[in-house]
């Protein structure tokens, strides 16, 4: 099973993420646990390493990295204006 990569915020890492999908979490953000040093967080989806370079970019309102296409999820979080 593949798992997805991220840079893990605990342990700095390039690593496989575990999803805690039974965890609820808002559109776009996902709960992990790092398969190198046990971490437990929230991602943004778009930060995982396989996504391609040209498809996401960084808001111009709060400043996360967003999907180029469509609107930022942590605005909508955040309620960003």
């Amino acid at each position: 099973m593949d798992h997805p990569r991220f840079k893990c915020n605990g342990c700095k890492r390039d690593t496989e993420f575990l999803w805690l999908d039974e965890l609820d979490t808002p559109e776009g953000f996902k709960a992990y646990q790092c398969m190198d040093c046990g971490c437990v967080g929230v991602k943004n989806v778009v930060e995982a390493l396989h996504v391609p370079d040209a498809d996401i970019c960084r808001c111009g309102k709060c400043g996360g990295w967003m999907f180029a296409a469509v609107p930022c999820h942590t605005c909508s979080l955040i309620g960003a204006k």
